[in-house]
């Protein structure tokens, strides 16, 4: 009889749901910015010839950021909820993000095993394109890339998450500032 992996977790069956959807939902944002990276290069081409990979990368990781974030704030702002039934908690933000890093830790295996080939190195480079300017040799991927590439999701996702529990948001503190100062500066109609 097979029982399901909830029971053996330490988390209860509810929140052990919550991680692996929100863990599979990374990885789905993970293809669509990987979409998005195959998508400008096409727009942006004009940009990689005239300064490289680099500056397209610098473009690529800010839109990858930005997506992984939001991801996680809007978890957190859902969970840091006062009504919400769900304990606030920037671990599971972890635990969630670590699903997705596994990918990762395959692609270190089968590089440090030497078992990887080259249909293996191209996908390795598929995986991880939104940054493939920040890499000593867009030829191999080291290690070291590799972990460091796998280790930004988890960190700019825990990070948002743990600022949404906080309800703080920079752009509508910056929206705010803008429609206060225009209500301001209009003359009144007295």
């Amino acid at each position: 009889m097979l029982y399901p992996l909830y029971k053996y977790a330490i988390l209860p069956e509810g929140v052990f749901k919550i991680i692996i959807k929100k863990g599979i939902k990374f990885i789905g944002t993970h293809i669509i910015s990987l979409a998005v990276t195959v998508f400008l290069v096409m727009i942006l081409s004009w940009l990689i010839e005239k300064w490289g990979f680099f500056a397209f990368s610098v473009v690529t990781s800010v839109i990858y950021f930005a997506l992984f974030y939001s991801d996680g704030w809007n978890w957190g702002r859902l969970e840091g909820r006062p009504y919400n039934e769900i304990k606030e908690s920037p671990l599971r933000a972890l635990k969630a993000s670590l699903i997705p890093s596994i990918i990762p830790l395959i692609f270190t295996i089968l590089s440090a095993t030497n078992i990887s080939n080259p249909i293996t190195t191209v996908i390795i480079k598929l995986w991880y394109f939104p940054f493939i300017g920040f890499y000593n040799s867009q030829e191999n991927i080291s290690l070291k890339e590799i972990l460091l590439s796998g280790a930004v999701l988890p960190v700019i996702t825990t990070i948002g998450y743990f600022i949404g529990t906080k309800n703080f948001s920079l752009l509508e503190k910056i929206s705010f500032r803008k429609r206060k100062s225009k209500q301001n500066s209009k003359p009144s109609n007295s």
